[in-house]
């Protein structure tokens, strides 16, 4: 593992989500727990439950130039690194664990909010239940769709301009644009 990429790594992930002593925390991905002057801990979840990525982790950033020690815990997905701090810096640490690990995307993404997903949870719950009562005939998505359709074709039967912004939401609904992402 080199220290350029890990640098340049941690500089391009932001110093937007600081945690501890400004160092980067990506919540559910790598977390910052505490940096003291030559200690750091940081939790990926990902590590638990996976000794064999555990050992790995923990062999390859023995080898970098400032550490004295490195332990990782599958139990906990703990990383704790004991280094030299006149020789490796925090950030440079995670970058390399985070690189080590292959969460360079996973750290860029922004997790959903908790409020996100309840209205996600609770449209999913409702389309499920108008699945259900309609027997498998329409869903939640489809009858949006209809109303829109409806509700276009009705007003711009009575002259009125706005149906046709009804129509192109309906029509974007069917047919959603494809997201290059």
């Amino acid at each position: 593992m080199h220290l350029i990429t890990a640098a340049v790594l941690t500089a391009l992930l932001g110093r937007d989500r600081t945690g501890h002593e400004g160092l980067p925390s990506f919540a559910g991905v790598m977390e910052t727990v505490h940096v003291l002057p030559g200690r750091l801990r940081l939790r990926a979840p990902i590590l638990i439950g996976q000794r064999a990525a555990a050992d790995q982790l923990q062999k390859s950033l023995a080898r970098l130039d400032g550490v004295r020690d490195v332990e990782v815990s599958c139990v906990s997905g703990s990383v704790l690194f004991r280094f030299r701090q006149d020789q490796v810096a925090p950030d440079l640490l995670m970058g390399a664990a985070i690189r080590l690990l292959g969460l360079e995307k996973d750290v860029q993404r922004t997790p959903p909010s908790h409020i996100g997903e309840g209205i996600r949870n609770a449209g999913e719950s409702l389309n499920h239940a108008i699945y259900e009562q309609t027997g498998g005939v329409i869903d939640l998505w489809t009858s949006l769709t209809l109303l829109l359709v409806v509700s276009g074709t009705r007003q711009l039967a009575a002259g009125n301009q706005f149906g046709w912004p009804l129509l192109w939401w309906a029509y974007h609904s069917m047919f959603p644009p494809e997201r290059t992402h």
